[in-house]
């Protein structure tokens, strides 16, 4: 199966047995600016790169919660925002 950013199934093999090759066209483009768009989506952001050893860098700062009292969508829309910012 593909399935495209949104969710929609872009291609599925037919039930049955046996191996199967499935083949559908990406948009790069359209998942370019929806990864651009979305800040709680991006999922390099929220990587906790702690729990991987192949990670020798973090990106999303562990434990940033556990040592701030008052966590606000904003202070998180920054960090995911700082985050994505690493990874380009």
């Amino acid at each position: 199966m593909i399935v495209d950013y949104d969710g929609r199934i872009l291609a599925q093999a037919d039930p049955g047995e046996g191996e199967k090759i499935v083949v559908a066209p990406l948009d790069i483009t359209a998942l370019r600016h929806e990864r651009a768009q979305r800040t709680g989506h991006h999922m390099l952001a929220h990587l906790r790169t702690e729990a991987y050893p192949v990670y020798r860098q973090s990106y999303y700062p562990p434990a940033q919660w556990a040592r701030e009292e008052n966590l606000t969508y904003e202070k998180n829309v920054a960090a995911i925002q700082s985050a994505k910012r690493r990874w380009n």
